[in-house]
């Protein structure tokens, strides 16, 4: 219901902030097709808010990833999906359950950081299995790697992923 009064007077832009969240398959499978109806329909930009990998894969065309509130990488999906670059994506993408795999998923080290006391650097050194002495004072740059592909990490701009 508050989707569809958020859509009424046709705004350019939607935020949708965990939409399915708590919902089961069949229901979070109707909200997900109509969003993209409404957006198909309205020509908006509907800007997706979801921890859920999967439905990113679904549903949009491209995919920020953030971590502890910054943002680590960004490309088209199929970029994301297929060729991850940043440490945390790629544990992402790793960590996703497989039709017919019955391997255990390696989780991250450590706990994800106190926002309220941030580490200094990069914010993923120490989860990271790559960390050099740079990430641990230095907050990366995004920087473009390829066309449409942006990372902040210092491997990247090292050439060392």
């Amino acid at each position: 219901m508050a989707i569809a009064l958020a859509t009424v007077f046709e705004p350019a832009l939607i935020i949708a902030d965990e939409p399915t969240t708590a919902l089961d398959v069949v229901v979070q499978r109707g909200v997900l097709h109509m969003l993209k109806d409404i957006q198909a329909m309205s020509g908006n930009t509907v800007l997706l808010v979801t921890h859920d990998m999967a439905v990113h894969a679904n549903v949009a065309d491209r995919v920020m990833i953030m971590y502890a509130g910054r943002i680590v990488e960004e490309a088209p999906t199929e970029t994301i999906f297929n060729a991850p670059l940043h440490p945390y994506t790629q544990h992402l993408i790793s960590s996703l359950p497989m039709i017919g795999e019955r391997s255990t998923k390696a989780s991250l080290k450590g706990t994800p950081p106190n926002l309220a006391d941030p580490p200094s650097g990069c914010r993923f050194h120490p989860r990271c299995p790559y960390v050099m002495d740079v990430c641990r004072t230095e907050v990366p740059d995004l920087v473009t790697i390829k066309e449409r592909h942006r990372v902040a990490c210092h491997l990247v701009e090292e050439d060392s992923l």
